[in-house]
């Protein structure tokens, strides 16, 4: 994975796997995060979170560049890369509209769709993970939208909030995981993500975005832990 915030559909046309021909551990499955709507952060946080913004935005549209410029190469002798970079360029280029709407709170879904993708999606068969806008998440929309989405499981988040004391910053959020099964939210609990920088898929720069790279890594971390013993592949 790129080693800074990125997001959900560059790291999916940058991120390939080679290693298809193994079996993998989990039995497939399909998860649909549902984007936050809001978060509370401190006024101080105001300038970071309208950069942040403007990152992904200027990251979206370098990608675009880079494919174009390899999709127009004269010259180039490998056709089958061409082709590659053409459907990853119609495919990145649909998403424009949904980039002109990010927020940054949407890095919590973002990032957490291709932490799932990470963990999840080494080996065959793939599990799918979709991102959806913010909608109700009472106990008969999430039934209505695991039917009509076919999903297995459903992510949604509340009560996203930065806090902690003086010298010590966390960003607070409420992790909710509903099973189409159980037909019942399965968890709910709160985790907090710190300003530090962790290295790896967790890496960032400014105190905002490490607080939300790291509030992904407490959350995904909890629904990881139980998708890994539900969806396990029987030897």
């Amino acid at each position: 994975m790129k080693s800074q915030l990125i997001l959900l559909l560059i790291m999916l046309l940058i991120v390939k796997t080679t290693t298809q021909a193994q079996q993998g551990m989990w039995k497939p499955f399909k998860l649909v995060i549902i984007q936050p709507d809001t978060a509370i952060i401190d006024k101080s946080y105001y300038s970071a979170s309208d950069s942040l913004v403007i990152k992904q935005q200027k990251q979206y549209y370098l990608l675009v560049k880079n494919l174009e410029d390899q999709v127009n190469c004269t010259g180039c002798p490998d056709s089958a890369a061409i082709e590659a970079s053409k459907k990853d360029l119609q495919l990145l280029r649909s998403y424009e509209s949904e980039i002109q709407r990010f927020k940054y709170y949407h890095v919590l879904s973002n990032y957490s769709i291709a932490v799932y993708k990470f963990y999840f999606n080494e080996y065959e068969p793939k599990s799918t993970f979709v991102e959806l806008p913010n909608q109700k998440t009472d106990s008969v929309s999430l039934k209505m939208l695991a039917d009509t989405s076919k999903a297995d499981y459903i992510v949604f988040y509340s009560n996203i909030h930065s806090g902690g004391k003086p010298g010590m910053p966390v960003l607070k959020l409420t992790t909710c995981l509903y099973s189409t099964k159980d037909n019942k939210v399965i968890l709910k609990k709160e985790t907090e993500g710190g300003p530090t920088s962790n290295g790896d898929m967790w890496t960032c720069s400014g105190e905002l975005e490490c607080l939300f790279i790291n509030g992904v890594r407490s959350s995904t971390d909890l629904v990881t832990g139980i998708l890994t013993k539900r969806q396990r592949r029987q030897k």
